[in-house]
C-alpha cells in the first residue's frame, strides 16, 4: 500500500511537472479553444453513421442501390483501370498545366498585335517568293494555252526535227537521257 502510495505520488509529481512547460501548457490552452470544433464534428461524424446506419436498414433504398450498382459494367478490370489511371492522375496534371501554359503562351501572343504583324511580315517575307513563283508559271501556261489556241499548226516530221535543233529542248533533252542513264544504272 505503501509503494502504491509513492507510485502515485511520483506520476502526479512528473505530471505536475510536465504541466509547468510553457510548451505543454500552450498547447494544451490551443487545445482547449478548439474542443467546440471537435465536438462539431464529432457530431457531424455521428450524424453521417446514423444516417448510413438508417439508409442500410431499409431494404427498398439497398434494392434499388444494388440495382444501379449492377446496370454498370463495373468488374475488377474497371476497378483496375481506375487504380491505374489514379497512378498517372500527377503525369496528366502536370502535362496539363503545361498545355495551359502553352495556350496561355498562345492566346498572349495572338492577343498581342505588335507580335502578330511582326510574325506576318516574317511570314510573307517567306511565302512571297513562292507565290511569285506560282503566278509567273501560271501567267506561263496561260500564255502557252491561248497561243496554242489562236494559231493552230499542223505538225509535221520537219518541225519537230526543227525542235530538235532549238537550244531549250536539247537541254530538256540531256536531263531526260541522264535521267534514263542513272535508272538504268540504278537497275544494274
Amino acid at each position: 500500500m505503501a509503494n502504491a502510495t509513492v507510485s502515485m505520488s511520483e506520476e502526479l509529481y512528473q505530471i505536475i511537472e510536465a504541466l509547468e512547460k510553457p510548451e505543454v501548457r500552450h498547447s494544451l490552452q490551443r487545445l482547449l479553444e478548439k474542443l467546440p470544433n471537435v465536438e462539431q464534428t464529432i457530431e457531424s461524424a455521428e450524424n453521417v453513421v446514423d444516417f448510413g446506419k438508417s439508409v442500410l436498414a431499409d431494404a427498398k433504398t439497398v434494392d434499388r442501390y444494388e440495382q444501379f450498382a449492377s446496370s454498370y459494367n463495373v468488374g475488377s478490370d474497371t476497378i483496375t483501370a481506375i487504380v491505374q489511371l489514379m497512378e498517372k492522375l500527377p503525369k496528366l496534371v502536370q502535362t496539363i498545366h503545361q498545355l495551359e501554359n502553352i495556350i496561355d503562351f498562345v492566346t498572349a501572343v495572338l492577343q498581342d498585335k505588335q507580335t502578330t504583324d511582326y510574325t506576318m511580315n516574317n511570314l510573307k517575307g517567306y511565302v512571297d517568293p513562292y507565290v511569285e513563283k506560282g503566278k509567273t508559271s501560271l501567267d506561263f501556261l496561260k500564255m502557252i494555252q491561248q497561243r496554242a489556241e489562236e494559231k493552230p499548226q499542223q505538225i509535221n516530221v520537219f518541225s519537230i526535227i526543227k525542235w530538235m535543233k532549238d537550244p531549250s529542248v536539247q537541254k530538256s533533252l540531256n536531263y531526260v537521257q541522264a535521267t534514263l542513264d542513272i535508272l538504268k544504272e540504278k537497275n544494274r
